[in-house]
């Protein structure tokens, strides 16, 4: 009798890709350089950033550490940071480099496992538009749950694609790894993720035994969040800190998309027409995006990145690509807001940073001005080095250029928490007001061993601010220093 035909994978064949030449590797390797520069530059020299970060390092200081696993573990790894140097911001460092592992680890998953799915070149080129992303990146320089959220959803999501894909690979083991990842960092955001793209996959791949299966996976968040509850402020995402934010989280997430705007533009468009025609890759791509949208997931702006890089990858090898018009009429829009806002900024730093700092803003500035220029050139000339090597490396060299030239005269400022908690001399209990502008105190003052308490009326010191422009308020300590932008006047007076 014949072998009944066994249907083992339901995603579209992807066309072999095409030879690689050397220049295009070098260009990959150029990348990849600045993306990892631009990672790990300053890592062990910037202030702690307000909100979720702040928080975390300082529950991490606290003795409540023990109620979060992640926090444990920062708790473990600050002596290392601050044997390398006590008087810097070196003490943050390992919590740090745990963010970018997780970051790395994401591209490597997700080049490995969607590869398979979308086709390795086209994967390769959504990675590169991930490296040049404005927001994603940042997540790798914090000291937050968020970059380890953000591989084991990631994870997850592609293990189970590739479980609808391939049903007779087991695919439980490594799922409930990333489960448990995704778990220990946001554990009410993953259990709401995993479920949803486990029902995604159901009903558009098909399929029967396999899906129960991963259904029981969802006990391993489950856990989790009762036995130590969400992360809640100590997340900037994953319904942690903000979880009712939903514009600010798409807002993010598309300006972060900037440099590729054209690219993002054409691949949204492709996105709804191949979901009106029934293309499965398509939906399921849509179905990640809802799915990372209700969970405040930073999947959402990874499955950007997916959809721009899969419109580089088509727009010179289809002979009749159908959203030229998109592309090209994005990265023009662009270009002209990148140069008004260039134009403004440059203002403001001028203000701001006279002299030598508005000199690095200025170059800061037209680097990403003029490779988003060489970007549009090659789309109207038809040259792929230019428009693919445009859009990317004006991405990465204007992050690089922030924080190898710009974010120094940021960090003079900021590092008011800092200056501020080695000025006291007695060290009595202190009120820090409940909000974020307030945060990089937090861990400071707790490092420096000042008593810090909640309740206002059980303090003798209380830490407030005003305007720089203000002469009439006054503290027994005070100190200039700014929140991000603003700079304001930081003090510690006793009512």
């Amino acid at each position: 009798m014949p072998k009944k035909s066994r249907k083992k994978k339901t995603f579209i064949e992807q066309p072999e890709p095409q030879a690689r030449s050397s220049r295009f590797q070098f260009f990959l390797w150029i990348c990849a350089f600045f993306f990892f520069a631009a990672l790990l530059m300053r890592l062990d020299v910037i202030t702690a950033w307000p909100g979720a970060e702040s928080y975390s390092l300082d529950h991490a200081l606290s003795n409540a550490r023990g109620d979060s696993m992640l926090s444990f573990l920062y708790g473990l790894l600050f002596p290392l940071g601050e044997n390398i140097d006590s008087q810097s911001q070196a003490i943050w460092l390992f919590p740090r480099l745990i963010s970018v592992i997780a970051l790395i680890a994401t591209a490597v998953f997700t080049f490995r496992w969607a590869g398979k799915l979308f086709g390795k070149e086209a994967i390769g080129m959504s990675l590169l538009c991930a490296g040049a992303s404005l927001y994603l990146p940042f997540f790798g320089k914090v000291a937050t749950p968020d970059a380890l959220a953000l591989l084991g959803q990631a994870g997850f999501f592609w293990l189970i694609l590739l479980a609808g894909a391939d049903r007779e690979k087991n695919y439980l083991l490594p799922a409930g790894i990333f489960l448990l990842l995704g778990g220990i960092a946001a554990p009410l955001s993953t259990l709401v993720f995993g479920l949803g793209t486990i029902l995604a996959g159901r009903l558009l791949m098909g399929g029967g035994k396999q899906w129960m299966n991963l259904l029981f996976l969802l006990a391993i968040p489950l856990v989790i969040l009762l036995l130590q509850g969400n992360q809640g402020i100590r997340a900037y995402w994953f319904w942690g800190g903000q979880p009712l934010a939903y514009g600010k989280f798409i807002g993010y997430s598309l300006l972060g998309m900037l440099p590729l705007m054209g690219w993002l533009m054409a691949g949204l468009r492709d996105v709804v027409y191949k979901v009106r025609r029934g293309e499965q890759s398509s939906k399921l791509l849509l179905s990640g995006m809802g799915i990372g949208l209700l969970t405040q997931s930073l999947v959402l702006p990874l499955l950007l990145a997916v959809v721009a890089g899969k419109q580089m990858q088509l727009y010179f090898r289809e002979n009749n690509y159908p959203w030229k018009d998109w592309v090209r009429g994005g990265a023009v829009l662009h270009l002209v807001l990148a140069f008004l806002a260039a134009f403004f900024a440059l203002s403001g730093a001028g203000l701001t940073f006279a002299g030598a700092g508005f000199r690095a803003a200025l170059g800061m500035a037209a680097a990403y001005w003029i490779f988003s220029l060489l970007g549009v050139i090659g789309l109207y000339g038809d040259k792929r080095d230019f428009s693919l090597g445009g859009s990317i490396l004006s991405g990465m060299l204007g992050v690089l250029f922030f924080w190898v030239q710009v974010y120094p005269y940021f960090e003079t400022g900021r590092n008011w928490p800092d200056r501020l908690s080695q000025q006291v001399e007695l060290k009595l209990p202190t009120y820090i007001p409940d909000h974020k502008d307030y945060s990089p105190a937090l861990p400071y003052f707790r490092k420096a061993g000042i008593p810090l308490v909640q309740d206002s009326a059980k303090a003798d010191l209380y830490l407030t601010s005003w305007p720089m422009t203000d002469t009439l308020s006054s503290a027994g300590i005070e100190i200039s220093g700014r929140i991000i932008l603003e700079q304001r006047t930081f003090g510690l007076k006793t009512e």
